[in-house]
């Protein structure tokens, strides 16, 4: 039986995926991505699926290059590097990730929350520096008793919440644009309030957490109108998309001490510049896009990524193809 051939742009988060493709694809590594170096050899090959890492994208000109591509697959849980709906009229079924690393990035939420509120990067390079002194007076602040606002409230919000009401003493308000009973009854097995109001979160939360997608709606959608709402003691917290947030509203906010501090996983892009403006402040504390990659979540993912791809490409059906209601509504995926 000939193996499928399938191009790979970037490394996985983890090589026991790579194995998986390697043993049962032919496998094309891109280790850079260049958009017309992958268009080129999809012209010029036979190609049954692609699998790709973020900042690597999948763009309309590389659709129109995949002319017997069976499925695309990301290496995580988002989508936005990859142009869905363009795929959509191609009629190519795009794969996302189960939400095996739900966990990872909702421990790393609330240790971001932890350091930016107990001021970890600042005592760290104090101390460092020899400046032992820099303790005298520099108050650290306590999570128990404070409000917790989550905007989001899916697994990984769940998760954060469950760890920070149960574990640190907060109390916790989640937006949601609809509640429904599902919501509802998660919502009392952790103890968390719901609300429709992002008003509500922004202005009574001691710390907000972003859960959310990225999309049309929620680009850009924390601006200053809602950070001008928050507390001067407050923080926010940031693991999800660094396009929901305005970045340069939320650097002018902390410019002016408006708010204590910010913990940022995700930037608008990746790698943010040099002359990113949250590197001139020192109320940030900053990690590279690694909320959800524990090892545990990204060997996990990598694994079942590579196993999904392979199935889908040799004909199965399976949950995870995130645009399958989109693909069933036309005519047994023919496109104009």
């Amino acid at each position: 039986m000939t193996k499928p051939h399938i191009v790979q742009i970037l490394p996985m988060y983890h090589p026991d995926g790579e194995d998986i493709l390697n043993k049962h694809a032919e496998v094309k590594m891109f280790t850079e991505f260049k958009e017309t170096e992958v268009c080129d050899y999809l012209q010029n090959n036979k190609v049954d699926g692609i699998i790709l890492r973020a900042p690597a994208r999948i763009t309309p000109a590389i659709l129109d290059r995949c002319h017997q591509v069976k499925a695309i697959s990301g290496a995580g849980v988002g989508l936005d590097n990859i142009d869905v709906v363009y795929a959509t009229k191609k009629g190519i079924p795009i794969l996302h990730a189960p939400k095996l690393n739900s966990t990872a990035t909702a421990e790393h939420a609330v240790s971001l929350l932890l350091a930016v509120m107990k001021k970890t990067a600042y005592f760290d390079r104090e101390t460092r520096s020899g400046n032992f002194q820099s303790r005298d007076g520099a108050y650290t602040s306590e999570l128990k008793g404070k409000q917790l606002g989550l905007v989001g409230f899916g697994s990984i919000a769940q998760k954060a919440a469950r760890i920070l009401v149960h574990g640190f003493g907060m109390r916790a308000l989640a937006y949601v644009r609809r509640i429904n009973e599902e919501k509802q009854q998660a919502a009392d097995r952790i103890g968390v309030e719901l609300t429709t109001s992002l008003e509500r979160i922004f202005s009574e939360s001691d710390a907000v957490s972003i859960h959310i997608p990225l999309s049309k709606e929620t680009d850009k959608l924390v601006n200053y109108k809602l950070l001008s709402l928050m507390k001067k003691t407050a923080v926010l917290i940031n693991t999800a998309r660094g396009g929901i947030i305005n970045e340069l509203h939320l650097a002018e906010v902390l410019s002016q001490n408006q708010i204590l501090g910010a913990g940022i996983d995700v930037f608008s892009d990746e790698p943010p510049p040099a002359d990113h403006p949250f590197f001139r402040l020192k109320q940030v504390t900053m990690s590279p896009h690694i909320g959800g990659i524990s090892l545990e979540a990204a060997r996990q993912t990598s694994i079942l990524i590579a196993e999904n791809l392979l199935r889908v490409i040799n004909g199965e059906k399976l949950s995870v193809i995130a645009n399958q209601d989109e693909l069933a509504e036309t005519e047994k995926g023919t496109f104009s």
